[in-house]
C-alpha cells in the first residue's frame, strides 16, 4: 500500500523554506526570496502512490532541475506580482494580470505542474477533501510564493522521504502545486499545459510535450 504523509503541522515548513530562500538568495542572488513564507493554513502532502511515480523511479536531480526551469521562466518574468490563475475557459474576475494553467516545467523523470484543482476530476490526491466542482475557476496567487510550495515540496517530499506530492494554494485554495513522476498517470491526466523551461517557447497553451 503506497504511504501518504500529512506534512502538518507547518512550522517546521515554514523554517525549512526560509533557510532554502536564504540558500537560493546568497548563492544565486536572489533576495526576492529571502521574503518568502508559507501559510500555516497550507497542508503538503507527500505520497509514493504508483499513480505519482515512473513505474517507482524518478531521479531527485531532475525534479532539482524543473524548480530551476519554473524560477527560470515564470518566475523571472512574474517575480513576486499578484497573479489571477484561470482554468482553461474560465472568465478573469479582476484586474489582475492573468495566467492561464496548467503549466507543467518537466526535466526527464520529474515534472512540476501547477494547476487548477476544479480541472482534476479523478481522485488520485492524497488528503484531498474537496470534489472537483467544489473548487472555483479562478483564483489569485503570486509565481514567487508557487515557486516556494513546489522548493518546499522538493526539499521535503522528494529529496527527504524519497517521494513526491502536491499542495493545495491560493487565496481560495483553488490552486494545485504538483511535483510528480514525468511518466505517471497524474501527469498524464494533467497533460494539456504549457510545457516551459524548453528552447524553443510556444504561446499555445496546448503544446505537447517532447
Amino acid at each position: 500500500m503506497a504511504r501518504t504523509y500529512l506534512m502538518q503541522p507547518l512550522g517546521p515548513c515554514k523554517f525549512a523554506i526560509l533557510l532554502y530562500c536564504v540558500f537560493v538568495s546568497v548563492t544565486q542572488a536572489h533576495p526576492l526570496f529571502l521574503n518568502t513564507t508559507l501559510s500555516d493554513e497550507l497542508h503538503p502532502q507527500c505520497t509514493d502512490s504508483n499513480d505519482w511515480m515512473n513505474g517507482g523511479f524518478f531521479n531527485p536531480n531532475h525534479c532539482l532541475d524543473a524548480l530551476g526551469k519554473l524560477e527560470h521562466t515564470d518566475l523571472k518574468l512574474y517575480k513576486s506580482r499578484d497573479i489571477e490563475f484561470l482554468a482553461p475557459g474560465a472568465k478573469s474576475r479582476t484586474n489582475l494580470d492573468t495566467v492561464r494553467l496548467p503549466r507543467r516545467y518537466t526535466s526527464e523523470s520529474c515534472t512540476i505542474i501547477i494547476a487548477m484543482l476544479s480541472t482534476i476530476t479523478e481522485h488520485f490526491l492524497p488528503g484531498q477533501v474537496r470534489q472537483a466542482d467544489e473548487y472555483g475557476n479562478t483564483d489569485r496567487s503570486k509565481f514567487s510564493y508557487l515557486w516556494s510550495i513546489a522548493a518546499w515540496l522538493d526539499g521535503t517530499c522528494v529529496s527527504k522521504a524519497s517521494m513526491l506530492g502536491w499542495c493545495a494554494t491560493g487565496t481560495h485554495s483553488n490552486i494545485g502545486v504538483f511535483v510528480v513522476g514525468t511518466k505517471s498517470k497524474v501527469n498524464t491526466i494533467i497533460s494539456s499545459g504549457l510545457l516551459l523551461g524548453n528552447t524553443n517557447r510556444s504561446a499555445n497553451w496546448n503544446v505537447n510535450a517532447s
